[in-house]
C-alpha cells in the first residue's frame, strides 16, 4: 500500500454522531421587555442590521417590510441541532429551594403565557443584541453568519468544524468561543458556539443552559434561571459537559475514518481524487490536534476524549 495512504491514528469510530430531527421553535422576550411574539429587523442608513421586539422602533418606511419578514420567518424557520451523547447534560430543570436558600440569584424572564414558541433577544460579547430561539435540546449555541460578522468573527479553512444534520442534509459548521452570552441579566462567559450559514435566527442551546437550573412555567408565562455552580466546580471545562466533549472528539475521529476509508477504496489511477481526500484528511487531523490543545487548556479529563 502506498505509504501516504496509511490508516489515520486513533480513528476508531465508524461514523460521527450528528443531530437528528428539527427542534421545536420557542419564543420569549427579555424580562425588561414586554412579552411579544415577533422580532423585527431593519437596516439603518449605514447598512447596519438592527433587531427589536417593538415595531414602533422600526423606521416608518421599513415597518411594512419588517412586519412581513417577521411573519415569514416565523412560518418558515428551520432549526438545526446536534444530538447529545447518551448521558444526560449537566443542566437540571428547576431552581431548587435549597439553591435559592443558599443565596443564589434566580433570573426571572417574562414569557407570553401559553405561547407555543419562546423567542429571546440575547446580548453577545456585551455589545451585539440578536434574536434567538431557546432550545435546551440542542448541544450548542448557534449564531447566524450575519451575527458573527457583526461580532467581528471570521472563519476560514483552518477553523475547527462540527457536523449538523438539517432538513437539507448534513452540513459542516465552524465552531468558535463567544466571550459572553447574556439573557435577561443571566450572563455566561466563554461559551462554545457554532456558526450557521442557513439559520436566520440564532439557537440558544446547552452550552449556555448547562450553567443553570432552569424552569419554564408556561401557564404563568415565566422562565427561571438559577446558576448551578457547575462551571465553578470544574464540571464544565471549557463550557462543555462530558457528553459534549465526547461528541466533539467522536465527531472528528469518525470523519477522519470515513475519509480514510474512501482513500483506501479509491483506485490508484484516480490520483487527483486521492490528493483531494488526502487534503481533507490532513485538515481534519489538524482540527483534531487543535481540539486536543483546547482540551488540554481546559483540563478536560482524558477519559472524556475517547
Amino acid at each position: 500500500m502506498d505509504p501516504r495512504r496509511k490508516r489515520a491514528p486513533r480513528a476508531s469510530f465508524a461514523s460521527a454522531p450528528v443531530g437528528l430531527a428539527l427542534a421545536a421553535l420557542l419564543g420569549l422576550a427579555l424580562a425588561a421587555l414586554p412579552a411579544v411574539a415577533e422580532i423585527y429587523q431593519w437596516v439603518d442608513a449605514d447598512g447596519k442590521l438592527h433587531f427589536t421586539t417593538d415595531l414602533g422602533q422600526v423606521p416608518p418606511g421599513q415597518r411594512s417590510r419588517s412586519e412581513q419578514g417577521a411573519r415569514e420567518r416565523q412560518e418558515s424557520e428551520r432549526v438545526q441541532r446536534h444530538s447529545g451523547d447518551a448521558s444526560p447534560p449537566p443542566a437540571r430543570r428547576g431552581p431548587t429551594r435549597a439553591s435559592r436558600a443558599a443565596g443564589q440569584q434566580t433570573y426571572t424572564i417574562a414569557v407570553e403565557p401559553g405561547a407555543t414558541s419562546l423567542r429571546v433577544v440575547v446580548e453577545l460579547n456585551d455589545r451585539v443584541a440578536a434574536p434567538f430561539i431557546i432550545d435546551t435540546g440542542a448541544s450548542d449555541v448557534t449564531i447566524p453568519r450575519a451575527v458573527a460578522r457583526q461580532l467581528g468573527i471570521e472563519t476560514g479553512p483552518d477553523s475547527v468544524t462540527m457536523q449538523y444534520r438539517t432538513a437539507n442534509g448534513i452540513i459542516e459548521s465552524p465552531v468558535v468561543t463567544l466571550e459572553s452570552v447574556s439573557l435577561g441579566g443571566a450572563r455566561v462567559e466563554n461559551v462554545p458556539a457554532s456558526i450557521s450559514d442557513s439559520l436566520p435566527v440564532g439557537l440558544l442551546g446547552l452550552t449556555y443552559f448547562n450553567h443553570f437550573q432552569y424552569e419554564v412555567d408556561a401557564a404563568r408565562g415565566l422562565v427561571h434561571l438559577t446558576p448551578n455552580g457547575l462551571a465553578e466546580s470544574g464540571a464544565l471545562p471549557g463550557g462543555r459537559g462530558e457528553a459534549q466533549w465526547r461528541m466533539s472528539f467522536r465527531n472528528l475521529r469518525g470523519r477522519i475514518e470515513t475519509v480514510q476509508g474512501e482513500i483506501e477504496r479509491t483506485p490508484d489511477s484516480r490520483s487527483r481524487k486521492i490528493a483531494g481526500l488526502e487534503d481533507q484528511r490532513k485538515s481534519l487531523l489538524e482540527q483534531l490536534a487543535r481540539l486536543e490543545t483546547e482540551a488540554d487548556h481546559a483540563r478536560v479529563p482524558f477519559a472524556w476524549r475517547e
